[in-house]
């Protein structure tokens, strides 16, 4: 062979490989040494390659298109610096066990070692947060194709993560014809292996069982903790993006467990205790709830796919598999006890009653309301993507669990960084996207505002403004006397003074400000068909107590309602 087509064949049944496995979309960062990959997605029919200028804003879109479908996304840079800024979005897909393709080009194995231009080592760059690396050698074409199903294979295999190839290319690298995608090939997938775990039956059968669901779920989740939950009559606390709805879920679950009396005793826990608890997945947004897990001393059975280890070291029995294969094999023989289902059903039923006139009660805009109002307002059958820090927590305790809107948050690592891209992945998906973040967030990622307008994909992005950090307002920095009021501003309230929506009207953003409530569910209800920016400004130093009398009103009629029962 001549002008080195041999690298252009390679990467065309690469990228073929990638095809026949499934793979069906790609994000691509302009570059040169990544040009035979670039011409081969761009020719490769089956799989959509988008351009996406920045390599971070890459990652995270490609973490978002994969959270939303299950699928991963591959995404393509040059070498040198370029690949340093996925590591972010690795680290999230990581350890939210999210399958991630990476392929970074590099210079010529000669070169390693020396001051050559946008040069430096990128063997295994990802170090423990990959899955997977393999340093491929595109000298032989016929190679491509395995090497792309090894990396599909790595990247979905439970726990699902990411595989990362770094593949060497010399010029030239263009070739002197086009390249033809390479022809479609079967690919024969292999059936789970058989599910060797403990039985857990016998711990469940006849006892008094609390279902807690943590991490990412979907349909196939919600429908086996619903039918287990049915069948022991256990009350289901479901974290809001497990997805899991049902006549069990006690909607109102972060609320309900948090309440507490004058001596900070948990209320529910206290009147109606299990006998053992059954954790599904990683530990859940709630704080109250995994602190009692792990200083409570309940049994605890853990059942999650990871390769992380508890953080919490306290369940006596640990299953590292799929929830739903091994609740599948769950069977019970004994007689329901439905007075314990009831008992937690209740205490719902008045938080949310209470929760209700307590907002209701608010000066409007309160961030509490906010998530309510968004939580109900999203359409039916779309995406509701929200950002950690206060967002995920405030969607959690007050906003309601819909079975037809499906929640993606970042939870791997819990950062703030990326949550635009993120929703655009989503959203690529063609499916109608509301993201929900605060302004800090917005602002850490705000040049991914460009992309979202450039492709047009169905995205509303709600911004709550409270100018800064208003989480830490829930911290002991606020009040600590060993930090002074205006280091706290400073390090932590960190005011900005800056408006979101002129920011996106500036990229070419439709984008405006919502004041009233009515407003906000109208705006938030509304078909989204293409991508806009709506903002609401809320007052930072009025958070905390927003959220402090929302508690203590749902802790006060839940007390007023225990103690009627114990006079009955």
């Amino acid at each position: 062979m001549t002008d080195r087509t041999h690298q252009h064949e390679y990467a065309a049944n690469l990228v073929g490989g990638l095809a026949d496995a499934g793979v069906d979309m790609a994000f691509i960062s302009p570059g040169s040494r990544n040009t035979p990959l670039t011409l081969a997605f761009a020719a490769e029919p089956r799989i959509r390659d988008l351009s996406i200028r920045d390599e971070r804003s890459a990652g995270f879109t490609a973490l978002g298109y994969a959270k939303a479908t299950g699928v991963p996304a591959v995404v393509v840079c040059t070498s040198g610096s370029a690949a340093t800024h996925y590591l972010p979005s690795i680290v999230e897909a990581d350890q939210s066990t999210t399958p991630m393709i990476v392929l970074t080009a590099d210079r010529p194995v000669r070169l390693r070692g020396t001051a050559a231009p946008q040069t430096m080592d990128q063997v295994n760059l990802y170090g423990s947060h990959a899955k997977m690396f393999t340093d491929l050698d595109a000298s032989d074409p016929a190679d491509g194709r395995a090497a792309a199903l090894a990396l599909v294979d790595h990247a979905t295999t439970s726990p699902a993560g990411v595989a990362h190839a770094n593949i060497p290319f010399d010029i030239p690298l263009v070739p002197v014809v086009a390249v033809p995608p390479a022809l479609r090939q079967e690919v024969v997938t292999s059936n789970d292996p058989p599910l060797d775990v403990t039985n857990i039956s016998p711990f469940l059968d006849g006892r008094k069982v609390l279902i807690v669901v943590g991490g990412l779920g979907g349909r196939a989740l919600s429908n086996a903790v619903t039918d287990l939950a049915d069948r022991l009559a256990a009350p289901v606390l479901s974290d809001v993006q497990s997805n899991v709805t049902g006549a069990n879920v006690v909607r109102n679950g972060e609320l309900v467990f948090a309440a507490h009396d004058d001596r900070k005793m948990l209320l529910a826990v206290g009147s109606h205790p299990p006998d053992i608890v059954l954790r599904l997945g990683p530990i859940s947004t709630a704080m109250p709830l995994w602190q009692w897990l792990e200083t409570s001393g309940v049994e605890q059975i853990l059942i999650d796919a990871s390769r992380l280890t508890d953080p919490l070291d306290s369940a006596a029995t640990t299953i590292n598999a799929d929830p739903v294969r091994v609740l599948e094999r769950v069977s019970v023989s004994r007689n329901r006890d439905d007075a314990f289902l009831a008992s937690w059903m209740r205490m719902d039923q008045v938080v949310g009653v209470a929760l209700g006139e307590s907002l209701a009660t608010l000066p409007f805009p309160s961030e509490p309301a906010i998530a309510a109002i968004i939580a109900s307002s999203v359409p039916d059958g779309s995406i509701l993507l929200v950002g950690s820090s206060r967002p995920i927590r405030d969607l959690d305790a007050f906003g309601t669990k819909r079975d037809n809107v499906t929640v993606i948050a970042n939870r791997g690592v819990n950062g703030i960084d990326g949550a635009i891209s993120t929703a655009l992945g989503a959203a690529l998906t063609g499916t109608p996207t509301t993201l929900y973040i605060g302004d800090l967030t917005a602002l850490h990622d705000v040049s991914a505002l460009s992309e979202v307008q450039r492709l047009g994909a169905p995205l509303r992005i709600v911004v709550v403004n409270n100018d800064g950090g208003g989480i830490f307002s829930f911290l002991p920095q606020a009040t600590s006397q060993g930090v002074p009021s205006e280091t706290y501003e400073r390090h932590w309230g960190t005011p900005h003074g800056l408006t979101i929506a002129p920011i996106a009207r500036s990229m070419g953003l439709p984008a405006r400000e919502v004041i009233a409530p009515a407003d906000l569910a109208d705006a938030c209800g509304a078909p989204i068909e293409a991508p806009e920016l709506i903002e609401i400004v809320t007052d930072r130093s009025a958070t905390l107590d927003h959220h402090i009398a929302v508690r203590r009103a749902v802790a006060l009629a839940l007390a007023r309602d225990e103690q009627v029962e114990e006079r009955l």
